[in-house]
Parts: C-alpha cells; structure tokens; sequence
C-alpha cells in the first residue's frame, strides 16, 4: 500500500509499515516531522493534515488519536490522492444536480424518515400545500393532519403497509392534490425512509368539469341543430316539414352510418335520387364518389359493359385499352342503381354475385376485380310484384330489400308543399340572379294543387313562373290554367260549375290587386267594368263574399 503507516510509542515512531520504513529510509527528515505531529494532535484539537516536500515529490502528514492506544501518523503521497480528484469531482457534481432536481421540480416531493418526521421538502411541496418548508420540516406528518394542512397523511400507511400507495388529498386551501408514497428500505427490510410525490390536480380537475359541460353543450347543440334540420328547414335539398318526411330523413340518417344495402321506393319525381344523395353525403363514404347509374335509360345490348366494363378487343366497338364500368368507378364510394327494375334477367344474375362478393368480372376477362362499394337501389315500380311476375329474381330483391324507404307522394304530405315551393323560388332565384316573389293568391292556388309530378314538376312549373312572369310578383294570372284552377285538388266538391266560378273569382282578384282600380283590371282582363264589378259581388259557390267586394266597383 503506498501509505506509510505508523505507530507512535512514547513520542517517538516504533512500529512502521514497509512504505512507511523506505519513506523514512530515503529522507531521515520525516521521522521529525512524524513525531511533530503526534506532538501536536489531540482529539479535542484535531489539526489538518501537513503538506511536506519529499525531494521529487509531495505528501501529507496526519495524525489519528486513539483513546485508550497509541495514536497513528499516516503519510499519505499527494500522487496517491490525486487519483482520486475526478472521481470526487463527478461525485460532487452528481450531489449538485439532484440537489438542483429536487429543488426545481414542478410536482412536489415530501421525504420523511421511517417514523414518519419530515426530512425535507421541495419547493414544488410548498407550493401545492400552501406552507413553508420551515413548517414542515422536523414535524410529524400527524401535524399536518391534526392543523387541517392536508388530508388524509398517507405516511404512516406506507410505514404500515411497507407498499407504495397512492390517494387524493384535499388542502387547508381547498386544492385537490393526487399523491404517491412510495417507501425505501435499510438492509434488514425496515423502511428507513418515505418519498411522497404530489401533484396538484386542482386545474386539471376543473378543466375536465369544463371539458365535460363542454360536451355536452356541443351534444345538445347538435340535437337542436339536427331537430331544426329535420322539422324546418331541408338537409342537403330535401324539404322535411311534414312527419313523413322527417321520418324519412330520420331514417336516412341513421342508416347512413352502415353499409345496409338501402331500397328507396316512390313515384317518380319525389326524390329517390336526392334521398340516395343524403346517404352518401351522411356516410363515411362520404369523400369517395357517388356512380348513378340509370339501368332503364341504357340500351340493353350496352348496358353490361356500361355496369361492368370490358377489355380490350372484347367485342365489336370496344376500346384498344379496355374500359372500367360505372360499378368499378364506385370504388370506395356509393353506387346508386336507379329504375333497378328495369334491369333485364340475365344481368341481374352478375348484379347479385357483385352484391354478395364485392367483386365484377368484366366482359371478356377471366379474373375478377375486387371492389368496395355501398350499394343503393331506386325505382318507382312494384319489385314484389315483379317477383311474384317472375320478371324480377327474388334472390336480388331479398338482396337489395334489406333497409326499405318508401318516399310518400307530394300530395300525401301536404306540409311540405309550401316549404318546398319556397326553397325551389329561392333556388331558382339564385339560379337566374332574380327576385320573384309570389302573390298569397298564386301560392294558395299552388298550394291547393295535387302536384301528380310531385318534386320534379314543382321545379319546373317554379322555373316556368320566374322565367316568365313579367314583374317581380307572381300574380295567379301567371299560373298554368290547370294549376291556377286547382286541378286535381283534393276539394270536397268537384262540381264543373263551382270549380269554374273559383278559378274566375281568383282572377278578376288577381287583376283588381295587380292593377289597383277595376277600370284597370277590366282593360287588363278585356272587360267592362260593370262585368267585373258583378262577378265581384256575386256570392262564390266557394268563398264568402269579403268586405273588399263591395268597394270593388269603386272607379
């Protein structure tokens, strides 16, 4: 061992180590310099070590007291301890960072002994308990309890229980703390220590509440809005006032968000398509495309390889490259087959293997090409029916039957008529950079009529009326005669006679309205006034005779 060792009996050195006999051996000097400071050491006045120059090199003298034994004097080289300087170094700057971590830590840290005496806290502590570490520190953790600091202390129960607990506190300050003690143990199993972590979860708590009010504002919100949707205004073009079409739309809805094959029945004109469209737009399919695909507008002997495609040189006609059929470009989107029963027999047979594998072959090719599709039916025909007639396969319409959505005629939901009339003027309003509005006289007549085209037939007679009414207004004179005379409306007399005088009456009204004097109205209407002014007052078969009538003749 490079340290000299050695014993001093009465003042002077005796027994020496071997480093320490070659030490003294090579400079006599030191054995003086020994004995000096055995001399001068005592236990109540410890002295440092001396720092002598050997020749070459540099060592240290010092002195251990023994009471009750001779003391020693070590001679230790200064090369020997500086072997050790970096060592000390990083152990030094090792015990200055964790200091400096257990100081900055944001989640407090609260250290106890293994009776449960307050060692040292941290800052992060001090902050979510609202006191000092001067408080805290030397005191039991029952203190705390008994002041009120915090509640409940779990120190003593991982000092019980020797495991890692954790539990929520509440403060004297009314903050809600989440806690984990977690015990250290001596070599003979005794925990010797607790360290507690804390965290105040104070805001995280209340931002949660708020998340949770948040929620469910946004939920009720949202059903408002669906309700508002649904019982007064139209969801992408489809007018839902009536219960029938709310139920519609309800239904719709709902069955967009599965990929349930959907069979959309009604008259033509009442808007399957619009319905299919809502689906699509309602579904996750919603970015992928939407293929319509009108199975009675294609000529049977093209309609197969418009559906499913051929390859190249498949058949007369058919393109060098190859063509990929409408179903094909439905990928990862939705297929509408509108007037599905017009499809002929032999392709409904193809149609049904597409339904049931998801995959079309197409014409002239031997493999099959997987597709992903959600497939929608329309038609305004009796596919039962059909069945029955063995001009439709059964196993298609099981197949297609799966969610039935039967769209009633405009005339059986009488509600929607004037909310759609509205939305198809706004519309075509837009449509045009126009601004018709309707008289109450035209839309009443509008109102009264049975609309056997149903929604086709609303746009288009509205269409008609901004293009062709010569003012702002559309007046009941600017309606087709069949719609101004309710044709076809559900009036409890049907009488020729009465059905006359109504629509005459309408009118002269209209004209008198339009015009502001009957003198006006007569030369617009190619009478006289005195004809007018009679039909005015005579009683409708109809309509009560109003105040306005008798002041009709005024000039």
């Amino acid at each position: 061992m490079p340290i000299g060792v050695a014993l001093i009996e009465a003042g002077r050195p005796g027994w020496m180590n071997l480093s320490m006999r070659r030490q003294t051996a090579a400079d006599p000097h030191l054995v003086a310099v020994i004995e000096a400071a055995a001399a001068e050491h005592r236990v109540d006045r410890p002295r440092p070590a001396i720092r002598i120059e050997t020749g070459r090199s540099c060592c240290f003298v010092s002195a251990i007291d023994r009471p009750g034994e001779a003391p020693l004097v070590l001679l230790t080289p200064a090369a020997f301890l500086g072997q050790f300087d970096a060592a000390l170094a990083d152990v030094t700057q090792l015990y200055e960072d964790f200091r400096e971590i257990f100081r900055s830590s944001f989640d407090g840290i609260f250290v106890v002994d293994g009776t449960g005496r307050t060692l040292m806290v941290n800052e992060g502590c001090e902050r979510n308990y609202d006191v000092t570490a001067a408080q805290l520190v030397g005191r039991h953790v029952s203190d705390f309890e008994t002041e009120g600091w915090i509640r409940p202390a779990i120190a003593p129960q991982v000092i019980a229980t020797r495991q890692r607990i954790s539990a929520v506190q509440r403060t004297h300050k009314g903050k809600t703390i989440l806690v984990t003690g977690i015990p250290l143990f001596d070599p003979s199993g005794a925990v010797r220590k607790v360290i507690i972590n804390s965290r105040d979860m104070t805001e995280l708590i209340k931002l949660q509440d708020d998340l949770v009010a948040a929620r469910n504002d946004i939920e009720r919100i949202e059903s408002e809005i669906d309700h508002l949707r649904t019982a007064t205004r139209s969801i992408n073009g489809v007018v839902a006032t009536s219960p029938a079409m709310r139920g519609i739309v309800d239904l719709a809805t709902r069955v967009a968000k599965v990929e349930a094959t959907v069979l959309i029945t009604g008259e033509s004109g009442v808007g399957k398509e619009v319905i299919a469209r809502l689906i699509h737009d309602e579904s996750p399919r919603s970015r992928g495309p939407f293929i319509k695909i009108n199975c009675g507008a294609i000529p049977r002997e093209l309609l197969e390889s418009e559906l499913f495609g051929h390859e190249a040189g498949s058949f007369t006609g058919a393109l060098r490259r190859g063509k990929p059929g409408l179903i094909e470009l439905a990928h990862r989107g939705t297929l509408l087959l509108d007037e599905i029963g017009e499809m002929p027999l032999e392709l409904q047979v193809k149609l049904l293997h597409v339904i049931q594998d998801r995959t079309l072959t197409r014409v002239g090719a031997t493999q099959p090409i997987a597709i992903d599709i959600r497939i929608l039916a329309a038609t305004n025909r009796d596919l039962q029916a059909m069945v029955d007639a063995r001009t439709f396969r059964a196993d298609l319409f099981y197949r297609l039957n799966v969610v039935p959505l039967e769209i009633p005629p405009l005339r059986a939901r009488r509600d929607d008529i004037t909310p759609l009339i509205e939305h198809t003027l706004r519309a075509v309003n837009e449509s045009y950079g126009a601004d018709k509005r309707l008289d109450p006289l035209a839309l009443s007549a509008l109102q009264r009529y049975d609309w056997p085209g149903n929604v086709r037939e609303v746009r288009n007679i509205v269409e008609r009326l901004v293009v062709m009414s010569p003012g702002r207004r559309i007046g009941l004179g600017d309606l087709p005669i069949h719609v101004a005379a309710g044709i076809g409306a559900p009036a409890d007399d049907v009488d020729f006679r009465r059905q006359v005088e109504r629509f005459e009456r309408a009118l002269l009204v209209d004209a008198v309205e339009r015009c502001g004097t009957t003198r006006a109205a007569a030369r617009y209407l190619g009478i006289s006034q005195p004809t007018l002014v009679r039909k005015l007052g005579r009683p409708s078969a109809t309509t009560r005779p109003s105040a306005s009538s008798g002041s009709a003749d005024r000039p």
